[in-house]
């Protein structure tokens, strides 16, 4: 073990050397070497994470300077995969990086992740994030989550110690999620998702704190708020119970409902509300949600589905006996 080089987190009480030591045998794969993943990798690798694998088959591009600060202008149309590896060898050449120059998929997922420690997605790919999540609990072993929508972040653990997989929060897996590409990013909103995810795998790894397992936290970058949200426990299904598929609803099944006996609730911003919105839901944006007490069923609309399964999350731990439905695919589908 480097003493010197890891000095600053040995001597910290509750971590030591013996801290350090798992750290140095642990092996953790993280998928995305983007804006969550360049603040993972330089944290993980600094810190002294033994064995790590990148998933990446991205090129870096121009557009992801202005967030992706492990990159630089020089590196536009190579690997990311590749120019993380080389950066991060001269961060801590005591670390032994596998790189993956394609994209993680269902063909590959397994050989991946067999015999690592800890799985970080830092993907903006619904697609992909459900297919490490069926992996991952398969093989039993826990993700550290992290997503980004416009000025907010979410950071979660999954599947780790009896803790809800990512599928028993949001079980649907149909509905469309924007990514950066299409909706925006602040450059600097990655690197705070991505630390705090760092933080996540060295409390799973290490067994110090209390991992956001089982717990949910919500950050409002532009408002400066952080928010930690239990997730309801896993329950065996009794035969009284709905399936998760019986929260998700239609238009058509909408106007055959009797809407007297719900609250319907457009969760986007004011400003999308009045820019457009069906008459029959009121607006409550996702702040508001934090403290919202329903007396009855909730149905949730967004515009394509995605902010819905945050509310119905948020509204589900203020809420835990109200049933949440929400329009499938939103307005878009409408």
């Amino acid at each position: 073990m480097n003493t010197e080089r890891y000095q600053r987190q040995i001597v910290l009480p509750d971590f030591g050397a013996e801290g350090q030591q798992k750290l140095l045998d642990a092996k953790v794969v993280v998928v995305g070497a983007g804006g969550l993943g360049v603040p993972v990798l330089q944290y993980l690798v600094g810190m002294g994470v033994g064995t790590i694998r990148i998933v990446d088959g991205d090129d870096i591009s121009l557009s992801n300077l202005q967030r992706q600060v492990l990159y630089s202008t020089a590196d536009v149309g190579k690997k990311k995969a590749e120019v993380a590896k080389e950066r991060l060898k001269a961060l801590n050449p005591e670390v032994s990086i596998e790189v993956t120059t394609q994209m993680l998929d269902g063909n590959n997922v397994k050989d991946l992740i067999s015999g690592y420690d800890l799985v970080v997605d830092c993907t903006d790919n619904i697609e992909t994030r459900y297919i490490i999540n069926d992996a991952c609990v398969a093989n039993e072993i826990p993700f550290v989550y992290g997503a980004l929508y416009k000025h907010e972040g979410h950071v979660s653990v999954f599947n780790y110690q009896g803790s809800p997989s990512y599928r028993d929060v949001y079980p649907d897996d149909s509905a469309k999620v924007d990514n950066c590409n299409e909706i925006g990013v602040l450059g600097v909103l990655p690197g705070i998702i991505g630390t705090y995810q760092a933080m996540e795998a060295v409390k799973v790894l290490t067994g110090i704190g209390q991992p956001l397992a089982g717990k949910l936290l919500v950050v409002d970058a532009i408002n400066t708020e952080h928010h930690v949200f239990e997730l309801a426990p896993i329950t065996k299904p009794e035969p009284k119970k709905e399936t998760s598929k019986d929260s998700w609803l239609t238009w058509q099944e909408l106007t055959e409902m009797d809407l007297d006996q719900y609250h319907l609730i457009d969760v986007r911003s004011e400003v999308e509300y009045n820019q457009s919105h069906d008459d029959r839901f009121e607006n409550r944006p996702m702040d508001e949600l934090t403290t919202f007490k329903a007396e009855k069923e909730v149905i949730l609309v967004c515009n394509k589905g995605n902010a819905t399964r945050q509310a119905a999350a948020l509204i589900a731990a203020q809420n835990p006996e109200v049933k949440v439905h929400q329009m499938k695919g939103g307005y878009s589908t409408q």
